[in-house]
């Protein structure tokens, strides 16, 4: 599918607030090619629940069943999620596609897709590249976070530290402190 259509598919369909997408380089095992697609939506419209949210593809078509006996679900449980700062409770949704001209299916059914090493590589490093990404996006928001409300404090008492400083150096005119109103308040709106 390639990056740019995985993203655009994945906020038209789930909506979220931060996407990361993967897109690996082409490998193979026992000499058919495959490639592997990761994505990682957060936020938005995606439900919590006390687990992730997992959506397969394998050659553009969803599979819908024995979700967890696929490589996937294997390669997700595999990781420390705490590293990227992830809880299975947070809203998040994980899209694995593999495009292969020999998709490693399991059963005759092809509901889900063999625990191949290489494979199973691929996919694990696809998901660590895309949480790194969504680590920044959490970090980000954490400072963001962090910064409104020791602005909001600042904000709170500001005027009032410049009263008195004005009324203690025996001056008339208090201080100008509207530059750092203004940065709080540019904060708080979110812009």
């Amino acid at each position: 599918m390639g990056e740019e259509l995985l993203q655009i598919g994945i906020l038209k369909e789930l909506r979220p607030e931060f996407v990361a997408v993967c897109q690996r380089e082409p490998s193979s095992y026992s000499g058919h090619p495959f490639i592997v697609e990761v994505g990682i939506a957060y936020g938005g419209e995606i439900p919590r629940k006390n687990d992730f949210m997992l959506y397969r593809f394998a050659n553009r078509i969803p599979l819908l069943y024995d979700e967890a006996s696929d490589v996937s679900w294997k390669a997700i449980k595999s990781i420390n999620w705490r590293r990227y700062k992830v809880t299975s409770e947070m809203p998040i949704a994980i899209i694995t596609h593999i495009c292969s001209t020999k998709v490693p299916y399991k059963t005759v059914g092809k509901e889900f897709i063999s625990d191949r090493p290489e494979v199973s590589r691929e996919i694990l490093n696809g998901l660590r590249e895309a949480g790194r990404q969504l680590k920044r996006f959490l970090s980000k928001q954490e400072y963001i976070e962090k910064e409104r409300k020791r602005l909001t404090v600042f904000s709170k008492y500001l005027p009032k530290i410049a009263q008195f400083s004005t009324e203690l150096a025996e001056k008339e005119k208090p201080p100008d402190i509207e530059k750092l109103l203004r940065s709080v308040k540019t904060l708080e709106e979110g812009d």
